[in-house]
């Protein structure tokens, strides 16, 4: 059995969210019901509670979506979001960044994040992010980096901004993001990419 929930369907709200809650659950059972030869037996749908609960909030009243790591395109000036977030399990990080995977792993790296990006038009970056077990992970992959040739930069608890790159670690997550040209607005437009993927980190 599949329910079809009308989008056109009125929405009921009173401003009190466990009332709203109430009133979605008995709008998605209702639907539910309009789809069955047979009426329901709710004591037959109690073990299923939870989940018609969750599906009714999902459904029939709406959900938001979850928080993202990168900003789309034209959030920050200058910049577009090329195609989707790629998303990399540490067993699968090796295929991402030959070589140095074992050091992110060592870390406590849980999952690896990352997108392209493209800056006025012509300058292609790429922007990840790691996220570690804990922050101490964090923190060591952001030590491991070099720090010759950077100057510190105001993005997360740490940051290093290089000649086409910027670092910087906040709680749990290590930030990277490089741009593959060599222009004067590079690092200016680096930092402001890496601040509103700091605004993103929980």
């Amino acid at each position: 059995m599949m329910a079809i929930v009308d989008d056109k369907s009125p929405k009921l709200e009173t401003g009190n969210s466990k009332l709203d809650s109430g009133l979605c659950f008995a709008s998605f059972e209702f639907r539910i019901s309009n789809f069955c030869s047979k009426p329901i037996d709710n004591r037959r749908l109690a073990p299923l509670g939870p989940l018609i609960l969750a599906l009714s909030l999902s459904f029939a009243c709406g959900s938001k979506e979850p928080a993202k790591f990168f900003p789309g395109s034209n959030e920050v000036q200058g910049w577009a979001k090329v195609n989707g977030t790629r998303s990399f399990p540490p067993d699968r990080l090796y295929e991402y960044i030959d070589g140095d995977a074992e050091k992110y792993i060592q870390a406590g790296v849980e999952q690896t994040l990352t997108a392209d990006y493209r800056y006025g038009g012509k300058i292609d970056a790429v922007a990840d992010v790691f996220v570690m077990s804990r922050e101490e992970g964090a923190t060591k992959v952001f030590e491991s980096q070099p720090a010759t040739g950077s100057q510190p930069v105001r993005l997360g608890e740490a940051g290093r901004l290089y000649k086409g790159s910027v670092t910087f670690r906040k709680r749990r997550y290590f930030v990277r993001l490089v741009a593959f040209a060599d222009s004067a607005e590079v690092p200016n437009a680096l930092v402001s990419l890496g601040g509103a993927i700091d605004a993103r980190l929980d």
